[in-house]
């Protein structure tokens, strides 16, 4: 679980750090402020291993150009300022971790026969008339050290560790918002579910919102595989269902296939009518509490903030809750923690906690 962060030269960022984080975690602020960075920061920490995690970050956004060269992380640096070291720190079970993103104008790649001749003499010259991304990682006695280098016809990535090459399982990290909540890897995760006879788990969590769902099906027409809703009236596919049920559904089916990891949620009020934020939280409260997930999400929402408060409360997690907002001034960024407690005092008292 992450306990803390601190990012510095991330984004909008120069220096921010969040302490005693929490298993819920919740995150809010005023627009542009960095509440999408933060998530951001921790997908990128985990997924740096992967050679398309910046383009990850770049769809999250709704960008959908994977051939944006040195753009692809330009824009993860604070004003752009690439001769200034990215660095996310993350305390992981008492244990402090590091990752370092760095501008490298002297590194060439060495030709990867495992690439087309055509695509790796474009990654060459590309890394010889830009620059490469440097990267090093550092968890405890383990280190990594490597290259991101893009090019037309996408993005290599090199790397190499300190245990004879074998790399660290980093913890399953999803991100999800209202562009990125719902693809064709929920369906298979589904029939992961149902092979484990599990499906019956969705659908007592999904009535807890919706007690008009009577089952969750496959169902394949012209050779494509759909996720379909049957409530009390009608068989609809997920996607008519609203994007307030398809993105519990992800969450949910997500969190059953992946114990133990983190996820990532962009304004988690998004989709749902007000009047349900608290079945909602006590929802997301409990089956993370059962597959010992770690949830971290922002809102803009004062209705979803008091939500959270009695939600997660109902689901005896007071105690596993915390908040942050996030403000700026001038350049100035910080972040200011409220225990569940004190949230809920600060709310009585009627206090502006955006």
């Amino acid at each position: 679980m992450i306990s803390s962060m601190r990012l510095r030269n991330f984004r909008g960022f120069e220096d921010i750090e969040l302490s005693d984080m929490c298993p819920i975690t919740l995150i809010s602020g005023k627009n542009n402020v960095g509440k999408s960075a933060i998530l951001e920061a921790v997908f990128l920490f985990f997924d740096h291993q992967h050679q398309d995690s910046f383009i990850k970050i770049d769809m999250f956004r709704g960008n959908y150009m994977p051939n944006r060269g040195t753009n692809l992380w330009e824009s993860l640096f604070y004003q752009m300022d690439m001769s200034r070291t990215m660095q996310i720190e993350m305390g992981l079970d008492g244990t402090l971790a590091t990752l370092k993103c760095m501008r490298d104008s002297s590194f060439i790649p060495i030709y990867n026969a495992a690439l087309p001749k055509e695509a790796m003499n474009d990654i060459i010259t590309s890394a010889k008339l830009t620059y490469t991304l440097k990267f090093q990682y550092k968890k405890g006695n383990y280190a990594e050290e490597g290259h991101f280098i893009a090019g037309q016809a996408g993005i290599l990535q090199d790397m190499t560790t300190n245990q004879e090459n074998q790399t660290e399982l980093m913890s399953y990290t999803q991100f999800i918002n209202n562009r990125q909540m719902f693809d064709v890897v929920i369906i298979d995760y589904f029939g992961i579910i149902e092979m484990q006879q599990k499906k019956q788990d969705v659908i007592d969590i999904m009535q807890m919102i919706d007690k008009n769902i009577q089952d969750i099906v496959t169902i394949s027409t012209n050779g494509q595989a759909s996720l379909y809703i049957k409530t009390n009236e009608h068989l609809l596919p997920l996607n008519l269902m609203g994007d307030g049920t398809s993105k519990l559904l992800c969450l949910v089916v997500s969190i059953i296939t992946h114990p133990n990891s983190i996820f990532l949620v962009d304004e988690i009020e998004g989709g749902f009518h007000y009047s349900i934020y608290q079945k909602l939280w006590e929802t997301i409260a409990t089956i993370a509490r059962k597959y010992a997930c770690q949830i971290i999400a922002t809102t803009h929402s004062y209705e979803c903030i008091i939500g959270a408060i009695n939600g997660i409360e109902s689901a005896d997690r007071k105690h596993e809750f915390c908040y942050f907002r996030l403000d700026r001034k001038g350049t100035q960024n910080r972040a200011y923690r409220y225990s569940g407690e004190l949230l809920h005092i600060a709310i009585a008292d009627n206090m502006e906690v955006r």
